[in-house]
């Protein structure tokens, strides 16, 4: 399977406001191999260069399975960076524009799976900046430790 992870982090050296969108593909036998390899590569990438030198905490927005590579084009991730109470909001969508019957592909989400009231993109669209801090709170897919912490 192909795994397309949409990760996004808010760069800390950044004096203003600033919102880190990164896509990983990787090939594995099934989601929790390819997250283990897109942490495995984040951290390697984090420790080996400056490059994630601002992310304290990345977030994995959509984490979208192809059973092979689409011979048509498809938008794996729909995304807007939207003003919010303490920074920026993400509002992200994945797989946006297939049809319901598309059945080379699945799109994971995460959260309370127990929350049926999940919000269509349109809807978060209408929302103040408090609904959608409120909204949408999430914890991050890994965090990397400062050297105070340690």
């Amino acid at each position: 399977m192909i795994y397309i992870g949409h990760f996004s982090y808010n760069d800390e050296m950044d004096d203003k406001d600033s919102f880190v969108l990164m896509p990983l593909i990787v090939s594995a036998e099934n989601a929790d191999e390819a997250m283990e390899k897109f942490a495995d590569h984040l951290l390697d990438v984090h420790s080996h260069s400056d490059l994630l030198e601002g992310a304290g905490q990345i977030y994995l927005d959509t984490l979208v399975e192809l059973e092979e590579v689409p011979t048509e084009p498809i938008i794996t991730q729909w995304q807007k960076i939207v003003p919010a109470a303490d920074g920026l909001c993400s509002i992200t969508g994945a797989l946006p524009a297939v049809e319901k019957d598309f059945e080379d592909g699945v799109a994971y989400a995460w959260g309370d799976d127990e929350d049926d009231d999940e919000l269509e993109l349109e809807e978060l669209a209408d929302l103040s900046e408090d609904d959608l801090t409120q909204a949408y709170e999430e914890e991050p897919f890994l965090q990397f430790l400062s050297e105070d912490d340690q």
